[in-house]
């Protein structure tokens, strides 16, 4: 710690400055002068310990809030591209799935039409290629009109072009157009996982009839999932990548304290929020879900501060005071409680943020403070009767 502290008995060292203090509520703005007094054995028997302002080598954090974010890429929703009836849902909500398996079958008259028309192109397609093949010979030997010649690659190239389009549809399907070429007609369609993941959220049952685009099923992958965080302009400067970053879940009742580091940080500031984002990276865990509300802090670079050990302070009414002797008069001891504001909080130590008032050799009280404001309010209580 580094306190300098000194016994009642050293109360008149030439080192310690104890001349009055006017000192400023830093909540109110106005001034505080509440004073009390011991007699030199009150203040023995009290056992009262005097010492100055500490200096502290701790690290200030810079406070946001945000939320657990996944990247776009890791969200999937799935849905068939033609509408259908479900036949059957494999997995339920929180199920682990693997890439490529088959979360939803689904089937609909309109799927075999679909096939039937693309075999139909197809045989057409081969009908017209032989047909440009021939046309394209006669016209080569001069014996054919130039005009067939270029009505057969009219209809070919439609035709190519129509089972082209069809052939887009199957695969949107999950239908292959090899198999259908080969005669294997299928009257289901199977909709696949796109990635190893968990399943989020089902919307959909059996026998539903659900239309294209309309969502079954979400799956997400947690991997990279991070904390997407709301930083005011001012902390800009601040924050860096690589600064150890610690969040809680106020959601959670007595929510644990999670580690992360800060991987990203924006370049875009919000003009509504004069905010950018800063993105954190954090371990794997499970009670961490996308779309949870943080709070958290991030971590700077140590720096010295001003400090009172917390023996040395009290609080009354939300407002936090230390005592000063400011003279000694006779056999009395005269105190001042002086409010400020506090900042980083410890098991030892509070930190006196923005407080110039008081000197760096002022006497202050850091052990029996509870007992002088005991006596403080003891004395109002009288006064009051």
């Amino acid at each position: 710690m580094g306190f300098t502290i000194f016994s009642l008995t050293t109360c008149k060292d030439n080192r310690i400055d104890t001349a009055g203090i006017n000192a400023e509520n830093p909540e109110t703005g106005h001034h505080e002068e509440e004073y009390t007094s011991l007699t030199q054995s009150q203040a023995e028997d009290a056992g009262l310990t005097y010492g100055t302002f500490g200096q502290e080598e701790i690290k200030i954090p810079i406070e946001a809030n945000g939320s657990i974010e996944l990247p776009p890429n890791n969200m999937a929703s799935i849905s068939s591209l033609l509408d259908g009836f479900v036949v059957k849902i494999n997995f339920l909500e929180g199920n682990v799935v693997k890439k490529g398996q088959v979360l939803v079958e689904m089937k609909d008259p309109a799927y075999v039409r679909l096939q039937q028309e693309y075999i139909g192109v197809y045989g057409r397609l081969n009908y017209l290629e032989q047909e440009l093949e021939r046309q394209q010979i006669l016209n080569d030997a001069d014996v054919g009109a130039r005009k067939n010649l270029q009505q057969a690659q009219s209809e070919y190239s439609i035709k190519k072009a129509e089972l082209a389009a069809l052939k887009e549809q199957l695969n949107y399907a999950g239908i292959s157009a090899t198999e259908v070429e080969n005669g294997k007609i299928q009257n289901r369609v199977y909709l696949r996982a796109p990635f190893g993941g968990t399943v989020t959220s089902v919307s959909a049952h059996s026998g539903e009839k659900v239309m294209s685009g309309q969502e079954i099923m979400q799956v997400i992958n947690r991997e990279h999932m991070h904390l997407e965080l709301q930083l005011f302009q001012k902390d800009i400067p601040k924050v860096k990548k690589g600064q150890k970053v610690i969040f809680t879940i106020p959601a959670f009742e007595d929510s644990p304290v999670f580690d992360g580091e800060v991987s990203l940080v924006g370049r875009n500031l919000d003009l509504d929020s004069k905010t950018i984002r800063v993105h954190a990276h954090f371990q794997e865990d499970e009670l961490l879900i996308p779309g949870l509300y943080t709070e958290a802090k991030i971590m700077q670079d140590s720096k010295k501060v001003r400090t009172l050990p917390t023996s040395a302070i009290v609080s009354d009414k939300g407002t936090y005071y230390f005592f000063v002797r400011i003279e000694t008069n006779g056999s009395e001891i005269n105190f001042e409680k002086v409010a400020f504001e506090p900042g980083i909080k410890s098991t030892d130590y509070v930190q006196i943020k923005n407080y110039s008032k008081v000197q760096d050799t002022t006497a202050i009280v850091v052990k029996g403070a509870f007992t002088l404001k005991a006596v403080m309010n003891k004395s109002e209580g009288g006064h009051q009767d």
